[in-house]
């Protein structure tokens, strides 16, 4: 027990094992750089295989030394993966197959001086440690390191060095007949334990010092970055058209300047409110922030002026659990589309109905008769036709057709009601659809509109104009197509104009 206690094999399993602890830690705490825990596995299995080089049994001395050797070529393959290039596994079972081999053979195959199996295991050691110098030394890497680098490729040489030194030494010793005993301790023995297994102890120091420095190198990075990204973003929320918002249950912790012109508010007031104190009311805001699917949505805002503008708000939840949301103003866009949808269905130069919108409303008019219909109510259908509309542009131009074709349409629709369908069928021909009308009051309303027109004056360069209108009118009273009820209208029309046309006549 006293020969264990002061052996130096001893010492250096205590350090190693301390290693082992430290890499140990170096690995949890720099996840996920890889590399770290090869060097580990290396350690341990280092480590493991001292424990078994303790023991009197020769087969798990055989398996200590092979172990040794395997945690070496180990920590150097992690290396290699530090440094981002192949790893060389295959000198792991190569290097532990070698030194293997030879101590069972000198075990029970052939006895021979054990200086020998110093000399090749001390130059594995030293293979393996000058590869892991050259790879640090000159292979890739941030320019950064480069210098910490060749410092651990220099602790690395330095064991390499020791261990050639040590092998050289059991190989003179062989070559002399100097035979190799636990009794003696020889120089070659001792050498490498009293000096390489600190220069292997300061390689795994060096090791974690160089990891620990691109930790801190890819930190400062990442800072840079990180301010860098900070810096545009706020470029970004500075130059664009949306008021940009982040919330936290629903309240404003944070906007861009944007925010304060849309809602004339300076952003400290609005910082704090819930995002609903900035539109009006409806449930489809609160649905839209529980969904937080970034779809647009359609809402009426509110300025700090009291002011309403149409708004467009977009909603994504974050990671954190927060939401970002953006607002836009969309008035001008509400505006171009009211404007379409105007020239869509409205008559440019009069501003009814035209021909195909009253054709796309005839599945509602349709509704309207059977509606009528079902509830007993009356429904009466109307054709209108300038008379003689060819002579006003022959003879007045058709700037002055279209003046009377504007006056013609305004008159008929400040004469009839909202609930009414007024629409231009086309050249100088309208049709009306009242409903809730039946035909006495349908003849009083049209027999109006007809002389308040024949009244109607229009000054021209070449004198007044004065204009009639023929009209036909039918009361529709059974389930025929509305495309019916609009032939029967457009006979009467025609009587209307064979009988001398400026009146109404009722088919």
């Amino acid at each position: 027990m006293n020969a264990l206690y002061f052996s130096p094999l001893l010492l250096s399993i205590n350090l190693m094992v301390a290693s082992a602890l430290g890499c140990t830690a170096l690995w949890y705490y720099s996840r996920p750089y890889r590399g770290p825990g090869v060097w580990t596995c290396g350690v341990l299995i280092l480590v493991a295989g001292l424990f078994l080089l303790l023991l009197d049994t020769p087969s798990l001395r055989i398996l200590g030394s092979a172990l040794q050797t395997a945690g070496e070529a180990t920590l150097v393959v992690g290396v290699f993966r530090y440094l981002g290039l192949t790893e060389p596994w295959w000198i792991v079972p190569t290097s532990a197959s070698l030194i293997g081999i030879a101590m069972g053979w000198h075990s029970w195959v052939a006895s021979y001086n054990g200086e020998l199996l110093i000399a090749l295991s001390s130059g594995l050691s030293a293979v393996i440690a000058a590869l892991a110098s050259r790879v640090l030394w000159a292979g890739p890497g941030e320019p950064e390191l480069r210098g910490v680098r060749r410092f651990v490729a220099l602790t690395f040489a330095g064991y390499s060095l020791v261990s050639v030194t040590s092998g050289l030494i059991a190989l003179a010793n062989s070559l002399q007949g100097i035979e190799f005993t636990l009794e003696t301790r020889s120089v070659s023995y001792l050498l490498p334990i009293n000096f390489g297994i600190p220069l292997w102890a300061l390689c795994l120091i060096c090791l974690a010092l160089l990891t620990m420095r691109r930790i801190l190198l890819d930190s400062q990075h990442n800072a840079k970055a990180a301010k860098a990204s900070a810096h545009r973003f706020e470029r970004l929320m500075g130059v664009t058209n949306g008021g940009v918002m982040l919330l936290k249950d629903g309240r404003l912790l944070d906007a861009n300047p944007m925010l304060e012109t849309l809602f004339a508010q300076p952003l400290a007031e609005l910082l704090g409110k819930p995002l609903a104190h900035l539109f009006e009311t409806c449930d489809d805001l609160a649905t839209q922030m529980a969904d937080a699917d970034s779809r647009p949505h359609d809402h009426q805002a509110i300025r700090g002026d009291g002011s309403r503008f149409a708004a467009e708000l977009s909603v994504a939840a974050l990671d954190d659990g927060s939401l970002v949301a953006e607002v836009r103003d969309v008035s001008q866009r509400k505006a171009l589309e009211e404007e379409l949808r105007q020239l869509a269905f409205r008559d440019p130069l009069t501003g009814a109905l035209n021909r195909r919108a009253f054709a796309e409303r005839a599945e509602r008019a349709e509704q309207e008769r059977l509606r009528c219909a079902r509830q007993h109510r009356p429904l009466c259908l109307a054709l209108f036709d300038l008379d003689h509309f060819k002579q006003v542009n022959d003879t007045y131009g058709h700037a002055v057709g279209d003046l009377v074709l504007q006056r013609f349409a305004g008159l008929c629709r400040g004469g009839i009601r909202r609930t009414d369908h007024f629409a231009r069928f086309g050249g100088e021909e309208f049709v009306l659809l009242l409903p809730d009308t039946n035909q006495s009051q349908a003849s009083v309303l049209l027999e109006r509109l007809r002389q308040h027109w024949a009244d109607e004056r229009l000054d021209t360069p070449l004198g007044m104009l004065q204009s009639t209108v023929s009209i036909g009118l039918v009361q529709i009273d059974n389930d025929a197509p509305l495309e019916a009820w609009l032939e029967r209208a457009d006979v009467a029309l025609y009587k209307a104009k064979s009988e001398g046309r400026n009146r109404l006549v009722v088919g």
